[in-house]
């Protein structure tokens, strides 16, 4: 028995690094995609409602071979979510195996499973032939805030999820952003070790901000108790959009998108063993 546990162990440990390799090249195209549909949207070539993670599934599908690409992306967002479980029990050794850590790890394994299904569901009708019925990012957002309006303390839950949202985006500005952790990660030779963290800095703040206005939607949704205030990327996009100032941040937010899906793809080639 221990001599199986061993070898499972063994064997998890060799499949963990390509995991995590097959599933940041996933993560890139994907923030890739979002950052190109984001300025897109800038531009004033297609609505805010496209910016979203299923509109990055749709938008895959619909291009040439799109079908197979967005199977590969399914492939490496599965991956992805596999190796940020292995994370969760085990910790990581570029990362850290603190309990916060293995909490962390958690939090991201049930976010890219959701992707995952996300992707599976959208590519699956793209293959059949269906009419995808997918929802953006704002009626996802809204229908859990909806959910958690019909629990006890659901108002209170709303507003709580908002702060979470606010600190995480606190929790990146000051991490990655200030602190360039994410360099901790990227063994890489000289200039590109430079522009990786440059890179990383901006699309580290590009989330951030929409987390920050992510936060802010579902605050006032708990204030107004009204679910349909609760907003995703193209809610936040979108606000940034009415005003002159804001402008300028959605084009820093688009552009850092696009950035942390290169980096994405750099800390695939340059990440230390995991």
């Amino acid at each position: 028995m221990t001599n199986v546990t061993v070898q499972g162990g063994r064997l998890a440990q060799e499949w963990r690094d390509p995991l995590a390799r097959a599933g940041l090249v996933a993560k890139g195209v994907l923030y890739l995609i979002l950052g190109l549909l984001a300025i897109n949207f800038a531009q004033g070539d297609t609505s805010s409602e496209q910016v979203s993670e299923t509109g990055a599934f749709e938008t895959l599908a619909e291009q040439p071979f799109g079908k197979f690409l967005l199977v590969a992306l399914v492939v490496g967002l599965a991956a992805l979510t596999i190796w940020h479980v292995m994370q969760a029990v085990t910790g990581d050794p570029v990362e850290g195996d603190e309990t916060s850590d293995k909490v962390k790890y958690a939090g991201k394994a049930i976010t890219y499973a959701v992707l995952t299904f996300s992707a599976f569901t959208i590519a699956r009708d793209s293959w059949s032939g269906a009419t995808a019925q997918s929802e953006s990012g704002n009626e996802q957002n809204q229908q859990a805030a909806s959910f958690l309006f019909d629990l006890p303390a659901g108002t209170f839950l709303v507003g709580l999820v908002g702060v979470i949202l606010l600190g995480l985006a606190a929790y990146q500005v000051y991490q990655y952003v200030y602190n360039t952790e994410h360099m901790k990660r990227i063994a890489a030779p000289g200039r590109t070790e430079s522009t990786l963290r440059t890179m990383g800095r901006v699309g580290y703040f590009a989330r951030a901000t929409v987390l920050t206005i992510s936060g802010i939607f579902f605050i006032v949704a708990a204030v107004q108790h009204d679910p349909e205030e609760s907003k995703g990327i193209s809610g936040a996009l979108a606000e940034l959009a009415q005003n002159g100032w804001g402008r300028i941040l959605l084009w820093v937010v688009a552009i850092g998108l696009v950035l942390f899906g290169i980096f994405c793809f750099a800390e695939s080639k340059y990440r230390r063993a995991t």
